[in-house]
């Protein structure tokens, strides 16, 4: 193991490969679980259900997805061929998203929604939530692991100023454009950055997860014994869906709120997010120098009260200047949270099997919250119209975090 304070150097290829690829893996999830939601609202049908059952099911595709290629990926010791035509495949299922909006039948057009997201999400999940994430951890160590974080978290902030633009584009050109234009960088720029890949070097194949079959390595991956042996690990966790889900309740229907309920634009809405990048930064940096040093646990113990209080201040924002203090301060608790998660998730995932680890975290990361989330965004919305409730449940669900990030805090101390 490497000194924390003998910071090993990550190289200039593998920061370029970390930003690009986490650039384009953060533009497509951003569009699909934004934009593909308010494409469905706007052209499919204002019932919130279609949307709800599509996040639900997607989430359950990635983690599939992810347990099974992240575990095919351990087994033959290879992350660059999952990445590279994933990359290509995903982008190209992005673009061709906009079908749906064709079918004049709502049930059909609904249906066609729910099943391209899924067949976008295998690949995606396939090349960025799986390999990608498990690639990074194969290049990484515990003395640099903030900063490979950070690196692959500024995909965010760089999708971010991309997306600013992305509601004017939808307002002047329609969702056709945008759509199409994603999938083509994705598509392109994905194959092209791919071929810079060189694998961990201590990345080799494995005959199977622990000498298990894939079924019985995944259930054993929940047992008492894996709990047990990896408790710190489920701790980080327990942190991440507290904070996941709680943001799902209300993400999945941000434009929709901003839109409809606020009463801004898509261009006025996209343009919101500029704030939200320098601060966003500045909480990366901050979190991932403490976890270069081992002291993340303070921060998982911050980040969840900075993003209660964001989604507050959104519960009670009735115009753009309020919303965009609300979105610094919920996505500036969000990126702490990220950022630190990680980067201790990363530190204590078994060595030798860090593909289907990736799954494990899957089911916190984005499975329940997905499941969870957005279904009970709907039902509120359903039963009481679009309105601030939403926010304030996720604000109130967040603190939950706490729990689990004291137990870490106080262990860390």
């Amino acid at each position: 193991m490497t000194e924390k304070n003998n910071k090993s150097k990550i190289g200039a290829r593998n920061v370029l490969v970390i930003l690009v690829l986490g650039t384009l893996g953060q533009l497509a999830w951003s569009l699909e679980n934004s934009w593909f939601n308010t494409f469905t609202y706007d052209c499919v049908t204002t019932n919130t259900t279609p949307i709800a059952l599509m996040n639900a099911l997607s989430a359950i595709t990635a983690t599939v997805t992810t347990f099974i290629m992240g575990t095919q990926s351990d087994r033959v010791g290879k992350r660059k061929p999952f990445i590279r035509y994933g990359y290509i495949l995903w982008g190209i299922f992005t673009a061709g998203f906009i079908i749906s909006g064709s079918i004049k039948n709502v049930f059909w057009a609904s249906f066609m929604v729910v099943l391209l997201d899924c067949v976008m999400t295998f690949f995606g999940s396939t090349a960025y939530d799986a390999c990608y994430n498990a690639w990074i951890t194969d290049i990484s160590d515990e003395s640099n692991r903030g900063t490979v974080s950070v690196l692959a978290q500024l995909g965010t902030y760089i999708s971010g100023v991309i997306g600013v633009v992305a509601g004017t584009i939808v307002d002047k050109f329609g969702y056709p454009a945008f759509f199409i234009t994603i999938g083509a960088l994705v598509s392109v720029l994905g194959f092209v950055t791919s071929s810079f890949i060189k694998e961990g070097k201590l990345l080799k194949p494995t005959q199977s997860e622990n000498g298990k079959g894939f079924i019985k390595g995944i259930i054993s991956s929940f047992s008492k014994e894996s709990f047990q042996e990896n408790h710190d690990l489920f701790l980080v966790l327990f942190t991440i869906v507290a904070v996941m889900v709680s943001f799902q309740i209300s993400y999945a229907y941000e434009t929709i709120y901003a839109n409809n309920y606020v009463g801004i634009s898509k261009s006025l809405n996209s343009l919101l997010m500029v704030p939200v990048m320098p601060a966003a930064i500045i909480g990366a940096v901050i979190a991932g120098k403490a976890c270069n040093k081992g002291k993340g646990a303070i921060m998982l113990v911050i980040a969840p009260v900075i993003f209660a209080i964001g989604a507050f201040i959104h519960a009670f924002a009735h115009d753009a200047v309020i919303l965009a203090i609300g979105k610094v301060v919920l996505y500036g608790g969000m990126i702490v949270l990220t950022i630190t998660a990680t980067a201790m998730f990363k530190n204590l995932s078994p060595a030798d099997s860090r593909g289907h680890f990736e799954g494990v975290r899957m089911v916190f990361q984005v499975l329940l919250p997905m499941v969870i989330g957005p279904t009970v965004g709907s039902l509120v919305i359903e039963t009481f119209g679009l309105g601030p409730l939403i926010y304030i449940l996720t604000g109130v669900f967040s603190l939950l975090a706490l729990i689990p990030a004291f137990k870490l805090l106080r262990k860390q101390r």
